[in-house]
């Protein structure tokens, strides 16, 4: 009911000359599926189990069918079909090959080395269709996406260079190794014939690509050699002689039920068992061949596809098979070409091809007896360099350093199996992540207090000082998760400052984490050696944005409560990195002793802005002074602009309230600054509120005193409105080196 409702989903109305063509492109696409199982059941079924060769074989068609006619009705990129995938035989070629020496070395029969190896292979193929259900399930499609492109490309020519090779074991009927010994097989005078054909076989269906449509060119040239080496065979060469061409003759197809095998008393648990990991690599290698083929089928098709979905429904099909007794499979990129170019047009195309490998499968023909070593050996070396031609021409621009990477994973496939080359590709994927994350860089920006300030609006004096000591004060924004690989960058950039920086000391690090989505236990060390170190340094570290996870990992280790610097001083966290900056330019403006407010202090200024004391005096009588208490508002949002306020001492907010009426602050100005003049000069309403944070005097300067001071003293109004001028100007060229700074 799922499938069939899925399918709906999909269903296109048919006509003759639409079926007519789906099912013409359906038989070619079968063509070619039957003559990868025959290959492939040759591949996997040799000595000393080439007994297996029918059952394997049955099996490899059985699971052609399943997972073509699933794949067929629930793919998103129809037309399309499934089967078995080459990395996937390459591994099971492995693990086969791996049981059948083990129980023959035991002195086990040929029949039950053969039922052992299949059960296994039924075994994988049902934790593949697990494995792949599991991952659609969860919705982990993506994350396969994830996996490096080197990593990939390792596993894809590890298994193309068994896949050649395998083409000459098929052959000559004996295993390859690096020993020089097994290689003499290859200089025999009964097999170098046979191999020169393969290789002619290879070459001619490369070369047909350029003369007949590239979807014909396998199929013409698998028959036209079938077909002219049986005539020769059949026809010109003894018997003796033909028999090293051929398989030995093993009898028809005959299907086997797994499920009827699993409580023989002759099944070796163990030894199924300890091949657990090369059933692993054929869940791994499953998931990956599939997200290629879907990757490239995306790009061919120009549709996007649903990575969840495939996976589930190509889970279910492994899955479906492998209880039916037959081999595991996936929605096959080369198929689904085939199927297009070959004119099909629904999913029908897909189903015919499954059906026709059906009417092969239950006709029990022996066609091992037909099909010469020579053809299915050419098959798989063909199939081999593909994979191999696909990789080396892939769009991915590796690297020198991907390309050593992705060659010691398939060396280590081809010599010491699948588990230990998925276990060096773990590796290597995580090391190909340091590196690249590394080079990334946690800080995202550097700035000092000369180009970077708080939202405090302070006095000319004050703002000047900061200004001329900005050094000491240094800003680090971090992204990003922070571990071993990047945080001891922290650690030698801020000693480096601290190292160089002579003329002016470092006094202040503010640390914004504000980004940082988290960190490891090697970060949390560095920091706590960078604590050590900047303590021994008499500097401060201020630590801004910590989320609860980070903050929890700091006080573990009791950060903030040790670690004292030699004045003193305890390193802090502030939930903003504002109120970080402006704790650091309060204490140094503190260490200093720079421009503390005060009326005396404000008179003082106010005539080194306008002029002389007796300026002040002819000021004063426009002005009225009003004393605030902490809370009291200055300015209502909203309200008309009809003053200005000259700060005395003491402390404002400028303020609004978001949809949820909580107020958030937007700058503050300390003593010796004026608030209000925006509106002020733009005759506009008030933008925000503007209340006294602590008790603070200003004095008030009205629309009309400010008209009275420019009829009866315009010198001193002109005076006013410079020094107005004056701090607007140096709040917008701070403004631009700040923009400049953080762009």
């Amino acid at each position: 009911m799922w499938l069939n409702n899925l399918w709906l989903g999909h269903h296109r109305s048919l006509d003759m000359p639409t079926l007519g063509r789906d099912m013409l492109s359906g038989f070619i696409g079968a063509m070619v599926q039957i003559a990868y199982c025959i290959s492939f059941s040759a591949l996997i079924f040799q000595e000393p189990i080439a007994g297996g060769f029918p059952l394997g074989l049955a099996a490899l068609l059985m699971g052609t069918v399943i997972t073509g006619v699933i794949v067929a009705l629930t793919t998103t990129l129809s037309p399309a079909t499934g089967g078995p995938d080459t990395p996937a035989v390459a591994v099971l070629s492995v693990l086969a090959g791996s049981i059948g020496d083990t129980l023959s070395a035991s002195g086990v029969s040929s029949p039950v080395v053969v039922i052992n190896t299949l059960l296994a292979i039924t075994i994988g193929t049902v934790i593949s269709g697990l494995f792949l259900y599991g991952l659609g399930a969860l919705r982990c499609g993506q994350w396969l996406r994830f996996v490096p492109y080197p990593v990939v490309a390792g596993f894809l020519a590890g298994s193309a260079v068994l896949m050649m090779t395998g083409g000459a074991e098929v052959i000559t009927q004996t295993n390859l190794t690096l020993s020089p010994a097994s290689w003499v097989r290859l200089y025999s005078s009964v097999y170098i014939p046979q191999l020169g054909v393969a290789l002619l076989l290879v070459l001619l269906i490369v070369d047909l690509r350029r003369w007949v449509p590239p979807y014909l060119a396998l199929p013409v040239a698998f028959v036209g050699t079938l077909v002219a080496l049986d005539v020769i065979l059949f026809g010109m060469v003894p018997s003796e002689v033909r028999r090293d061409w051929f398989l030995p003759s093993l009898g028809k197809l005959t299907l086997w039920w797994p499920l009827s095998s699993i409580m023989r008393p002759d099944i070796h648990w163990g030894v199924i068992a300890e091949s657990a990991g090369d059933i692993a690599a054929l869940s791994w290698i499953t998931a990956i061949s599939m997200l290629l083929d879907v990757s490239s089928l995306e790009v061919a098709r120009q549709k996007s596809a649903d990575l969840d979905k495939e996976l589930k429904t190509n889970g279910i099909a492994n899955i479906v098979a492998g209880v039916l007794g037959g081999m595991g499979g996936n929605l096959s990129l080369n198929g689904a070409i085939m199927l297009e170019e070959s004119g099909a047009i629904t999913r029908w195309g897909g189903v015919f091809v499954a059906v026709t490998c059906a009417v092969i499968l239950f006709a029990g023909a022996d066609i091992g007896a037909y099909v010469p070593k020579a053809v299915l050996g050419g098959m798989l070396c063909y199939l081999g360099a593909i994979i191999l031609v696909e990789v080396w021409e892939s769009p991915v621009r590796l690297s020198w350093v991907d390309w050593m990477f992705g060659i010691a994973i398939m060396l280590v496939i081809c010599n010491f199996g699948y588990l230990q080359g998925v276990g060096l590709g773990v590796l290597v994927a995580c090391l190909i992540f340091v590196i690249n994350y590394s080079r990334i860089g946690v800080i995202r920006r550097h700035l000092t207090r000369q180009d970077f300030s708080s939202n405090v609006e302070r006095s000319r004096e004050q703002s000047l000082f900061l200004q001329q000591e900005g050094e000491r004060i240094h800003v680090l924004w971090f992204s990003g998760f922070i571990f071993f690989g990047s945080s001891n960058v922290i650690f030698e950039c801020i000693k480096q400052i601290i190292e160089t920086q002579q003329d002016k000391p470092l006094e202040y690090v503010v640390l914004d984490f504000s980004r940082v989505q988290g960190l490891d236990s090697s970060a949390v060390r560095d920091l706590i050696k960078l604590r050590d170190f900047c303590a021994w340094n008499d500097v401060v570290l201020v630590f801004s944005g910590l989320d609860e996870r980070v903050r929890d990992r700091f006080e573990q280790v009791r950060f903030f409560t040790s670690g004292h610097t030699t004045s003193g001083h305890t390193h802090k966290a502030f939930d903003t990195r504002n109120e970080a900056v402006e704790w650091c330019e309060e204490m140094l403006l503190m260490q200093y002793e720079v421009g503390i407010a005060s009326t005396p202090a404000f008179e003082k200024w106010l005539a080194a802005e306008i002029g002389t004391h007796g300026d002040i005096v002819r000021l004063k009588p426009y002005l009225h002074l009003h004393e605030l208490k902490r809370d009291e508002l200055l300015f209502r949002r909203g309200e008309a602009s009809d003053s200005i306020a000259l700060i005395v001492s003491g402390r404002v907010a400028i303020s609004i309230d978001n949809e949820s009426g909580k107020s958030i602050r937007l700058r503050r100005l300390t003593g010796h600054t004026i608030v209000g003049e925006m509106g002020f000069y733009r005759d506009a309403p008030r933008a925000a509120n503007v209340a006294a944070e602590e008790p603070t005097v200003v004095y008030r300067l009205s629309r009309q005193s400010l008209d009275r001071m420019e009829q009866e003293n315009p010198v001193i109004a002109a005076a006013l409105h410079e020094l107005i001028v004056r701090m607007l100007s140096e709040r917008l060229e701070f403004a631009n080196r700040e923009i400049a700074a953080l762009t």
